[in-house]
């Protein structure tokens, strides 16, 4: 079940009305549960029998952590939550792999091709979870007792097929108290819910077309045209995952449930390192809490650290090598961040600058993260210092959407930060509302399913 759907508005409002009906907290626990795995489900029911023992797992083997404190159960927990993660995402990459290595040194081994289905967010949902055996084990938390209320903060709809990664120490005390109908938090969160559908469907889904036809074919384009179409995925990418995560996040306020920032402006960033701060937040906090400072932090062999958890990290993305090459990348970055001292005097045109090359920066290393292979990405790269002349011209439509976002975010990028749409009157909060409705239904045909969804 898509947000950007009919069926996902239907859904919703019918859920909110069981929730709200009933002060009780256990009914309020049990129609979230079963209103997530109904959500899950919806897309491939299948799927929910690989959840479900997830959640029966990692439910118990919390509280065994917990009372034996012990690390030997901690780390039995978080390898076979990686290993069901790796089965399902990477076996087939790897079995790849060898079959090219054998054949490279002349042996007709061969191990048959996997053919099967990628689960939607386990990618997500495990990351939260081992969080949350780490967070137990650390005793940051206490193991969850109540299997309704531990079984919603595994599965809660709205951010489990691509986040935001919410912390238990955050998400579960919201889920123990009955909550009272705020008017402005609803009103809130259908705000966050225009906003993020106009950004998905109005942007990212209409610069896609553009994106898809540059990087299947960069032999036609020229010099202006494949820079033109980077910028195009950069922001296409910024619009399909913070539109999502603000769908996510309002729909969370509809609730009563605030879910964490997971976006704040990345492209605005002076330095790699505050990019990551601002991109995909809550990705970049569990990075650093749970693998960072697990492989050592600053203590020891910092920038080894620093490096290996950028390359899991691209990993985490998806079982290529250019994945694998767009972390090591962004690793480098960071780890020349730590040698480079900036002395730059600190003025508008020193951080405009630093803007911009951070901003290129990125921008070339989502090469390596949206071509399909490494040869696709050199042939991009080549595009990229190619000729000045070509048949295709850029196209007006690129152009004007890429500049509607950069409007949206000057005017209204703030607003999804923060609660200041409801210190706005009434009639702006009305205008910009409908104004962005009448987008969305000028650019319903554009919709498309969420990039993060197959990550």
């Amino acid at each position: 079940m898509l947000f950007n759907s009919l069926t996902f508005i239907v859904f919703n409002f019918i859920l909110l009305l069981f929730f709200w009906s009933s002060k009780n907290l256990r009914v309020r626990q049990l129609v979230l549960l079963i209103g997530s795995l109904f959500f899950y489900g919806w897309y491939f029911w299948q799927a929910l029998f690989i959840l479900l023992f997830s959640i029966l797992f990692n439910y118990f083997i919390a509280i065994q952590i917990e009372k034996h404190q012990s690390k030997k159960i901690l780390i039995f927990g978080v390898a076979l939550n990686l290993l069901s993660l790796s089965w399902f995402k990477y076996s087939s990459f790897i079995f790849e792999n060898i079959n090219s290595i054998f054949s490279y040194f002349g042996f007709n081994l061969f191990i048959p091709e996997l053919n099967y289905w990628l689960p939607l967010g386990i990618s997500f949902y495990t990351f939260q979870v081992i969080g949350y055996l780490v967070d137990v084990y650390r005793k940051d938390v206490k193991a969850e007792k109540s299997f309704l209320c531990f079984g919603v903060f595994k599965c809660f709809f709205a951010q489990l097929i691509a986040g935001p990664i919410v912390r238990a120490k955050d998400f579960l005390p919201q889920l123990k108290r009955v909550a009272n109908f705020k008017p402005e938090d609803f009103h809130l969160g259908c705000y966050y819910v225009i906003a993020g559908l106009s950004i998905k469907i109005v942007i990212a889904d209409t610069i896609s077309q553009f994106v898809d036809f540059g990087f299947l074919t960069p032999e036609k384009l020229n010099f202006l045209n494949s820079w033109v179409t980077l910028y195009g995925f950069a922001f296409q990418i910024l619009a399909d995952f913070w539109g999502y995560s603000t769908i996510a996040i309002g729909v969370g306020y509809m609730y009563g449930i605030q879910l964490p920032l997971n976006f704040n402006n990345p492209y605005s960033s002076k330095s790699l390192r505050e990019f990551w701060r601002k991109w995909h937040i809550t990705l970049s906090f569990w990075l650093r809490d749970y693998l960072y400072i697990s492989l050592g932090g600053n203590k020891s062999k910092h920038l080894r650290n620093l490096l290996l958890t950028m390359i899991l990290g691209g990993l985490w993305h998806g079982s290529s090598w250019n994945f694998i090459f767009w972390g090591l990348g962004h690793g480098t970055w960071l780890v020349l961040e730590r040698f480079i001292s900036y002395k730059l005097p600190k003025n508008l045109f020193t951080n405009i600058l630093n803007q911009i090359i951070v901003f290129h920066g990125v921008c070339l290393l989502w090469v390596f993260f949206r071509a399909q292979s490494f040869q696709s990405a050199s042939n991009y790269f080549k595009s990229l210092i190619g000729s000045f002349s070509s048949s295709i011209k850029v196209s007006d439509t690129l152009l004007f959407q890429i500049s509607l976002f950069i409007v949206f975010i000057l005017t209204l990028g703030k607003s999804l930060t923060d609660k200041r749409f409801l210190s706005w009157s009434l009639k702006k909060q009305l205008g910009i509302c409908i104004t962005l409705i009448l987008f969305i239904l000028s650019y319903a045909n554009a919709k498309l399913d969420f990039i993060y969804f197959v990550f």
